[in-house]
């Protein structure tokens, strides 16, 4: 494999790791953003697909070509100290928002699998947090390059096992649940613009793996695209038991769960994994933008929001993605345009640059004769 596949690859992981987190992988998001809307979902999740692909593209290419080294770089410049501050505290929110599902998430494994109440499994999930915040964390954050990777091949594999073992379709068009948005358009827009969020963030610090722009050009479209083919995948298994797997926290597991018990305890390690490491990752950078504001020390910082965690997780997995999520889908609208605008620019930018040539050559034909 070359070395400019390598990196292509490599910036294509890194981006898809931002979106395929516990929440797309347990199959809530992908239930509640497209399979709740039947055909037009898979519209959604096309749609959806190409929009990451733009908006990796786009980003990735503005960092290499204006060397962006993190995301006040890119973000301030575009759109002022006013709406970037503002932006700024939405994307703290945000990954405030991720710790809670995640520990919430977390809790509900814990507490299946000791069998305990729900809300000792969400403590025990939020002191494991804490021990981490409060220790090194560089080891859990190398073990999400792992674990990313091995999810996504579990998605795909478990998928196809239990699509392929089908005998019968379960899915019944039923109607009475409460839908993010009342069409699959909005619901997808909605999805893309709250995991541009973070995906943003992260893409920003990508800098030293794009060594060219092509690596830059084709680790957004590649990362975007294969979004959408698993998504779709997700999509299906999640089809063939609906609505019997609608009241499920983690409707994945259950249908791994009781198809293969053996597949169904790994994926719910995975799982687990995966709801830690991304607590851990959007927790940590929660607590050092709120001590970086407030100047608090971190050891009394980090049992104080921990602590505050705990009720907020309590509300359930499930009703917190359907209830923050789209919150924070119609903050990062804005983003979401801001982005495909700047890209219309740099399209606009390369046609003009791509006839200028053309112009020239007309003009000094009209002057000689």
């Amino acid at each position: 494999m070359s070395g400019e596949l390598k990196n292509i690859l490599k910036v294509a992981s890194i981006y898809m790791a931002t979106v395929i987190g516990a929440g797309f992988a347990s199959g809530q998001e992908i239930m509640q953003f497209f399979s709740y809307y039947y055909e037009g979902g898979f519209y959604g999740i096309v749609l959806a697909g190409i929009l990451f692909a733009l908006i990796g593209y786009i980003v990735l290419v503005k960092v290499y070509s204006e060397r962006i080294r993190n995301y006040e770089e890119f973000l301030f410049p575009t759109v002022g100290w006013v709406i970037g501050w503002i932006m700024e505290i939405m994307v703290t929110l945000f990954m405030g928002a991720v710790l809670c599902i995640m520990v919430a998430g977390a809790g509900n494994i814990i507490s299946d699998a000791i069998n305990i109440p729900y809300h000792y499994g969400t403590m025990i999930a939020a002191i494991l947090c804490m021990i981490a915040f409060l220790t090194d964390i560089k080891g859990i954050v190398a073990l999400s390059s792992f674990v990313t990777p091995v999810l996504v091949l579990g998605i795909l594999g478990a998928g196809f096992y239990v699509i392929a073992n089908m005998n019968r379709w379960v899915f019944n068009p039923a109607s009475g649940f409460d839908l993010i948005t009342d069409n699959w358009l909005f619901s997808s827009l909605l999805y893309v613009s709250y995991n541009s969020i973070s995906g943003v963030v992260v893409m920003c610090s990508l800098l030293p793996y794009l060594k060219s722009r092509r690596i830059a050009a084709a680790g957004g479209i590649v990362g975007g695209l294969m979004l959408s083919i698993i998504a779709i995948v997700l999509n299906i298994l999640l089809y063939l038991f609906y609505p019997d797997i609608v009241s499920d926290e983690i409707p994945v597991l259950t249908i791994i769960g009781g198809y293969n018990s053996v597949l169904g305890e790994l994926y719910k390690v995975l799982l687990l994994l995966a709801m830690f490491i991304s607590a851990i990752t959007s927790g940590y950078g929660f607590i050092e933008r709120i001590a970086n504001k407030v100047k608090i020390s971190r050891k009394i910082l980090i049992p104080v929001i921990c602590g505050f965690v705990v009720p907020i997780s309590n509300v359930g997995f499930s009703e917190l993605i359907s209830s923050i999520y789209p919150i924070f889908g119609y903050m990062g609208m804005f983003m979401l345009f801001m982005i495909l605008f700047q890209g219309l620019n740099m399209l606009f930018s390369k046609l003009a640059v791509s006839f200028a040539p053309i112009s020239c050559k007309r003009r000094y034909k009209n002057r000689n004769q």
